[in-house]
């Protein structure tokens, strides 16, 4: 039933994985090596569109969240480069971030492409709804034959003073989730986790005042 619909929106490409959102959500591995090829922007706008149909509540309103694309391995390096020294000046009191003192560690993983996901600020919310959006992204990448990583290490960096109006982010937006995205350049064989114990409480109705 899906099939005919994805084509007709164009997200299938001569790239393309062909999953289903079953199969993506298992075999979405991330990625922390890539090749240098870049990726193409009809690519990289297909997946901010399924990402931007992540479900939101109404109290987030039309626009809970802003877009932002980087593109270029050395480009890309220089913000990680500075997001590392960011958390080398600023190490919490007890809890050290050992990455940043790694020889040789790259923030953005060599990507081509970075996804910024940020969160309209002054509604909690909004932070929630980035997170859902960012998975939408990934599932989108997978499905695309592109490989890609949820990346922590450089938000501290990037919601510092200054910052984010030196990138040019939109004003009234707090980045949120941050995503590189490429064709990867390993295939990891991934962990992937059992069927989980499921508590099946429909009974406990029963047992309510």
């Amino acid at each position: 039933m899906l099939a005919p619909i994805i084509d007709a929106v164009g997200i299938r490409g001569s790239r393309s994985s062909n999953l289903n959102t079953i199969e993506a959500i298992h075999a979405r591995r991330s990625i922390r090596a890539y090749r240098a090829d870049p990726v193409e922007r009809a690519a990289l706008e297909q997946i901010v569109w399924a990402a931007a149909q992540a479900p939101t509540p109404p109290v987030s309103g039309d626009q809970p969240w802003a877009f932002c694309i980087f593109e270029g391995i050395d480009a890309i390096d220089d913000l990680g480069v500075r997001a590392m020294q960011y958390a080398r000046d600023h190490q919490p009191a007890g809890r050290p971030r050992a990455w940043a003192e790694r020889p040789g560690f790259r923030v953005f993983w060599g990507a081509p492409a970075l996804l910024l996901i940020c969160a309209r600020s002054g509604n909690p919310e909004t932070m929630q709804d980035c997170c859902r959006a960012g998975q939408n992204a990934m599932l989108a990448a997978c499905h695309l034959g592109l490989g890609s990583c949820w990346v922590g290490a450089p938000l501290p960096w990037l919601r510092s003073a200054g910052v984010a109006d030196a990138l040019g982010l939109p004003a009234g937006f707090d980045a949120a989730v941050a995503i590189v995205m490429g064709f990867a350049a390993e295939s990891p064989r991934g962990q992937p986790r059992p069927l989980p114990a499921i508590e099946w409480c429909g009974a406990a109705a029963n047992r309510l005042p």
